[in-house]
């Protein structure tokens, strides 16, 4: 007996060891994403290039690439988990193709979804599939949870970026707008203003129609440039405007303008308590970005990715 346990125990060794140097010098093959078809990769290299004006270079194409593999490997693993099973939107959305389809009218939603399960529609809707790629990303998430923003951070931050946090002057204003072919009619009510004192509300009634308007409260040199023009801005604060006064006339893109400056609120540095929720939230951005990409670097170690 005690030879029977030695020869049983010396055989559970050696296949113990034969199947531990069978699984190191053989290893199981990972699951494989890519390589991503030609037309797929001529497509995104297209779309990149359409929106950013320029040609692409290599490491800008390996990179566009290594993005579309991930979202393809975060695919897998929301398939591998099953995700598309506990989904109330991604289910939702097989009944409506199915319904779209026209079939199983007559059947109700717990079989019309299982036909579209065994029809394999979640595999094949690039709706579905977004939606997939975000439950991933959020199961990455919880495996990996980025770290929480404190009050040092906040502070670090602030003080990293100081000179940032600017409430830039701001402007209440109005015009009288004249179009570049009525340019001596400007000179005309400068000198009419000049000598009769006339109101903006007065000096308005000589002027022609501005769709943006004529009355702009509190605005930023900024804003003013999203309504009347970066050219506009230019000119009017190369005459160094002064609050209760009218500048001279000053060109834009639309034509002529007449300007009474209001008020002129200064530019000021914001206080910390003033711009915190903004770190907060821009550090829980980045946090959570940068959480993201250490899951999904580890994650690729699961994956043979195939550029």
């Amino acid at each position: 007996m005690r030879w029977i346990n030695t020869k049983a125990l010396r055989f559970l060794l050696l296949g113990l060891v034969f199947y531990t140097l069978m699984q190191l010098l053989f290893p199981e093959p990972k699951p494989q994403i890519g390589p991503l078809a030609q037309g797929r990769i001529d497509a995104l290299v297209d779309e990149w290039q359409a929106l950013m004006g320029r040609p692409m270079s290599d490491s800008e194409r390996d990179s566009v690439l290594l993005a579309e593999l991930d979202r393809d490997m975060l695919f897998a693993k929301a398939l591998e988990l099953e995700l598309h099973l506990i989904d109330p939107v991604i289910e939702q959305r097989l009944i409506r193709n199915i319904d779209f389809l026209g079939l199983h009218s007559d059947q109700e939603d717990a079989k019309k979804l299982a036909a579209a399960l065994a029809m394999r529609m979640h595999l094949g809707d690039e709706v579905i599939k977004r939606r997939l790629i975000q439950l991933a990303e959020e199961w990455l998430l919880l495996t990996n949870p980025p770290v929480p923003v404190t009050e040092q951070g906040v502070s670090d931050y602030f003080e990293a970026n100081e000179e940032t946090f600017w409430a830039p002057e701001r402007y209440t204003l109005a015009h009288v707008f004249f179009p570049r072919e009525r340019e001596a009619e400007v000179h005309a009510l400068e000198q009419a203003i000049a000598a009769e004192s006339l109101t903006h509300a007065q000096a308005l009634l000589r002027g022609a129609p501005f769709l943006p308007g004529y009355q702009f409260n509190q605005q930023t040199a900024e804003q003013l440039a999203r309504q009347l023009g970066a050219g506009f801005v230019t000119n009017w604060l190369a005459t160094q405007p002064v609050s209760q006064t009218w500048s001279p006339p000053v060109t834009s893109t639309f034509g002529w303008h007449l300007v009474w400056l209001d008020n002129l609120t200064p530019g000021r540095a914001l206080s910390i308590e003033e711009v915190r929720p903004d770190i907060v939230a821009s550090l829980e951005r980045q946090r959570r970005a940068d959480a993201l990409e250490e899951a999904k670097q580890a994650l690729r170690n699961d994956y043979e990715m195939m550029l």
